[in-house]
């Protein structure tokens, strides 16, 4: 549950920190939060994948129960 909360607030800080840095303007738009949604989704499901593919990386017991066992 924590590792889910912390994926979503370093999802939109990251989101922030780019949509800044590209000096888009604040004013709400449609495009804007077109921009603003496709760029935390895009963040939100790299991060779960970096976040898998580490848990992998230090137990790949937990993934497989057969590889646990040995």
């Amino acid at each position: 549950m924590v590792v889910h909360a912390a994926r979503h607030v370093l999802s939109g800080i990251a989101t922030q920190f780019l949509l800044t840095s590209a000096e888009l303007p604040h004013a709400p738009s449609f495009a804007g939060s077109l921009i603003f949604g496709l760029c935390i989704v895009t963040l939100y499901r790299g991060l779960s994948f970096c976040i898998w593919m580490g848990l992998l990386w230090v137990a790949p017991g937990l993934a497989d129960g057969k590889l646990g066992r040995r």
